[in-house]
This record gives C-alpha cells, structure tokens and sequence, in this order.
C-alpha cells in the first residue's frame, strides 16, 4: 500500500503549495485592498471595502459556474476516456464565460447606483459606487481568469497559474500603494489597482495555457443544451459558495449593525478579510486533488478515491492547525493592521477556532463536486456559507459582543445536518460510508513498480495469476502480459529516464480487462512511435492485438491504457 501511495503524494504534493499560492493570489487583493485602504482611510474604508465585496464574489459566482463546472466534466470525461469530449467542455466554457460576462457587466455598469444604495449605509454609498464602477468595468476578465485558471490544473501546469496569480497580487500591491498613497485617488485608486492586475494575470494565465503541447484550444461549437446543463450542474457548487458569500455578507452587515452599528461591522470587515485570505487553506487543500477525484471517479477506481481524500485531510487539518494558532497568538495586533483600534481578540479568535471544522466541511463539499454528486455538495455549501451562519448570528444577537460565537457554531451544526443527510442517503442506497460511491464490481489488481528491468520482468509474469483467477483466455494474458512488459520498458526509459516509479492498475471488465499505466516524468506518447524503428515492434504488436490503445497527459502525468 505504502509503494502504492507514493505516485499520490508526490503528485498531489508537487501541486498543492502552487495551487495554493494561486488562489492566495487571487484572495489576497481583497486582503491587502483592506489593509491599505484602512491605513489609508480608516474604518469607513474598509467598511466600504467589505460591503462592495459582494460584486466581487457576484463575478466570481459566474465565472467559477463555468469554469469549474467545465473542468469537472471534462476530468470526467477524461478518465472515461472520451479526450474529445472533455476539450469540447473547456472552449463551451469560453464562450458561455465572455458572452454572459460582457452583458453581466455591462448591466452591472449601469444599475451601479442602485446596487451601491443597496449594498451600503449612508456614510458608505458614494464610497462603494465608485469602487464597484470600476469593478464592473473590469468584471468580464475577473470572470474569464476563473476558465485558465482551473484548466491549468487540468494540465498538471499549477507552477504556471501561481506565477500567473502571484504576479496579480506584487501588481495589485503595488498599484494600491501608487493610487492610494501617491495619486491619493482614494476607494477609485484601490479597484483600478485591482482591475489592471486582474487583467494581467488573465493574459498570462491563457499565454500559458496556450503554450506549447496543450490539449485545450479554443474551437467555436455552439451553445449546446446537454452540455451546457452538465456545466450548471458540476460548477454549481463552486458558484453556489460565492453567490452565498456575497449574500453572507450583505445579511451580516445587516446584524452586525443591530449589535453595536459601525464600530460592529468594521471588526466584521476584518474577520472576513481574514477569511479571504484564509481562503488559500480552505479551498486550496482540496481543490488541489479535485481534479485527480474527477479523473479517478471516472476510472472508478474508489482505492485511489480514498487514497487521496485522507491525504487532503491530512494536509488540510495541518494548514489550518498553523494557520489557528498564528492568529490566535497574535490576535491582539491584527486591528492594528487594518488600521483599526478596536478590540478584536474575542472576534478573531473566534473565527480562528473554527477553522479545524471548517476545512473539514469544505474538502467534503469539493469531493462531492470532484465525483458530480452535486445534492451533497451544495448542500454543505450552502449550509455553512449561508443558512446555517446568518440563521446562528442572528439568534446570538442578545450576547452582544460574544456574537462572534457563531463562527465555530455554524460549522459544527452545519457538519451534523450534511453528515446526518449523508447517513440518511447511504443506508437508502446500501452503501456504508458517507462517501456515497459506487463500488466498482470488477476485480482489479494495483501495484507500483520502479524502473528495474528485473523487477518489471517480475511484476509481467505474475499477471498470469490474475488473468487466471478472473477468467481471462490465455490469449488475453499473453496480450496483458506483453502490454504491460513493453510498455513499462519504455515509460521508465523515455518518460523516466530509468528513475522513479509507475502505478499500474489491470481492471476486469466485462468481455476483458483494462490496464493503466501512469508516471511522472516528461510527456511522451510511445503509440505515435510504434512505426519509428525495429525497437518498437513490441508496440505495434500490442496496437494489433488489444481492442483499444490510448496515451493521455494529463494534470502532468503520462498516462497508458491498452483495453485487451
């Protein structure tokens, strides 16, 4: 099992630092915009900030609808095997994101006034129309950057998308110090800092994605109803969680206001600064291995499911473990940061212990979405973003200044009614786990193998006891064994150059079985070569013999199947 786990960990590891560093670029403006803004303006400033952050998660509700709705099915389509279909999801993307973006915008544009009374109090309204103006102005790129952003992952190019979203962020950073500090353009300064940076990064997310060797070119194709419900239902999730953000935000403001007026939604505003960018933690975690669920629900291959959902349960308790405990040390000076001198020790340490709970609902919501159960993903989404928190806040109301009790409380009510939901469906399904998955009834055989001749050699003759267990002809096993001999011998010397290891998984299947090889290591697709020289005629052998042969790279791994 060890051997086994450790393609999943290096991969999942070798990704998750850049996935988080990516979203953190995209959070952080939000963050820094409420330092700078509240150093510069004070607590009227990130006031506004905070209330005009509702537009902003608005454009993020559309563009993670698309983008992490198309991502999904196309992971799904590719572990399925169906290449074409899931290049089709990403250029559908592409077109519902632009269009809907320019009209959503524009509309935004010209409602901005009322939106701004809306959103704001009196002493905030002409603060926050000018800040969402431009936000809209700008909004389509902050909805397209969402499309690059999650096929990158796809790709397997997450280093890519954080340099992309780290470069946002040293730009946004130092657009704010410029605008609000030099210029003095006040709450204008801090959203066009924000909207060049946005735009920036989008241009270096699809320069990078539409680089050399990549799968996903845009082909126009035409609004197409299937596909297009597919994308609604997958992304709806992602979309639901920042829908209910900005509405969590708009109800909050309202009952923090009941508690103590201003002085009650500033410290509100810090809080939520500070989840934002803990947003790095929270969605990063489990939005690493998203993409990989996706391509392994799609083999159904439940083992490696599991595999790699402890592995971000692991990861996730320990980020947000440190991440806990640096706020809750230094919680007496984080009012200062926002330019702020109230006291928000009991408010931030609230928000902080619920961490541990909150990343554990949250992995749970993105591997319903990864496995396309969207019931239980939305429900948990919103649960804790939404019902459940404004439901608890505003019962706690009569504490007063211990409102911020509501924090941990919600996320522990919100597991108890998802997890009882998810009992309640298993036992009407037959299933014993909350995980809701369907067991794959064919026998399947899993193994890591190191790039030795010998022990290649070794793993190639005991498939014969496979084959045989499970009823396979002995035509099948030599075809297996052959398969999986030749094909190992050139992964480990032309993708691996003869270092590191390949997960091999040979799944029954109804008339044969199924072989999968996957490594690291450079692309490279043996089956274009099979007619190159007299090395491959083992190859071509193969090609002639097994019902189907396919080479797949993605989420930066090589991947072989040989259907016999």
């Amino acid at each position: 099992m060890e051997r086994e786990d450790n393609l999943l960990r290096n991969v999942y590891g070798k990704a998750l630092f850049p996935n988080m560093i990516a979203i953190l670029g995209g959070t952080i403006n939000v963050f820094v915009d409420g330092i700078l803004i509240g150093q510069c303006m004070g607590e009227i400033g990130i006031a506004a900030v905070n209330q005009s952050l509702a537009v902003y998660l608005l454009l993020c509700t559309i563009g993670s609808l698309f983008a992490a709705g198309a991502s999904a099915e196309s992971a799904h389509a590719f572990g399925q095997r169906e290449m074409e279909k899931g290049k089709e999801y990403f250029s559908l993307a592409l077109e519902l994101a632009l269009v809907i973006g320019i009209l959503l915008c524009g509309l935004g544009v010209l409602l901005t006034p009322a939106i701004a009374a809306l959103l704001g109090s009196p002493e905030t309204v002409g603060l926050i129309e000018q800040y969402i103006r431009i936000t809209f102005f700008g909004g389509v790129f902050k909805i397209l950057l969402y499309i690059p952003y999650f096929y990158l992952r796809l790709e397997g190019k997450m280093r890519q998308s954080a340099i992309a979203m780290l470069t946002m962020t040293l730009l946004n950073i130092g657009l704010d110090y410029v605008f609000l500090f030099r210029l003095q353009l006040g709450i204008s300064g801090a959203a066009w800092a924000s909207v060049l940076a946005t735009i920036v990064a989008c241009t270096m997310s699809f320069w990078f994605l539409w680089g050399k060797d990549t799968q996903f070119r845009f082909h126009p194709i035409g609004i197409k109803g299937e596909k297009v419900k597919r994308i609604f239902t997958s992304g709806s999730p992602m979309a639901a969680n920042n829908l209910f953000s900005a509405l969590r935000i708009i109800a909050l403001n309202s009952i923090m206001n009941l508690v103590n007026g201003s002085s009650m939604v500033a410290i509100f505003a810090i809080t939520n600064n500070l989840n934002e960018f803990s947003i790095c933690v929270q969605n990063g975690v489990p939005q690493t291995g998203s993409a990989l669920l996706g391509v392994y629900h799609g083999e159904s291959d439940t083992k490696a499911i599991r595999r790699l959902l402890w592995l971000q349960f692991q990861a996730g308790l320990l980020l947000a473990g440190l991440m806990m405990a640096g706020t809750l040390l230094f919680s007496g000076q984080i009012g200062y940061l926002f330019g702020c001198e109230l006291d928000v020790r009991f408010a931030v340490s609230c928000w902080a212990v619920s961490l541990l709970l909150g990343i554990c609902n949250n992995i749970m919501s993105y591997y319903y979405y990864a496995v396309r159960n969207a019931v239980m993903a939305n429900l948990i989404t919103v649960l804790r973003v939404f019902f459940v928190t404004v439901a608890v806040a505003f019962c706690m109301v009569p504490l007063g200044e211990r409102i911020w009790l509501f924090y941990p409380a919600a996320e522990l009510i919100s597991a108890l009614i998802w997890m009882g939901y998810g009992a309640f469906l298993a036992k009407k399904q037959g299933q014993k786990s909350l995980l809701l998955l369907e067991e794959n009834t064919g026998a399947s055989m899993q193994l890591s193998v190191g790039c030795d001749a010998e022990e290649i050699c070794g793993v190639s003759a005991g498939v014969s006891e496979f084959c045989e267990e499970n009823g396979l002809t002995l035509q099948q096993s030599m075809t297996l064994s052959l398969a999986l001999e030749e094909l190992l011998m050139i992964t480990a010397e032309k993708t691996l150059k003869n270092q590191g290891r390949m997960d091999v998984r040979i799944l029954r299947i109804k008339d044969g079985a199924l072989l999968r090889i996957r490594s690291e290591g450079i692309p490279y697709n043996p089956l274009e070569h099979e007619a190159d020289n007299l090395d491959f005629m083992g190859v071509q052998m193969i090609m002639k013999m097994a019902v189907r042969t396919e080479y797949q790279s993605t989420l930066g791994l090589n991947t072989l199947i040989v259907e016999i």
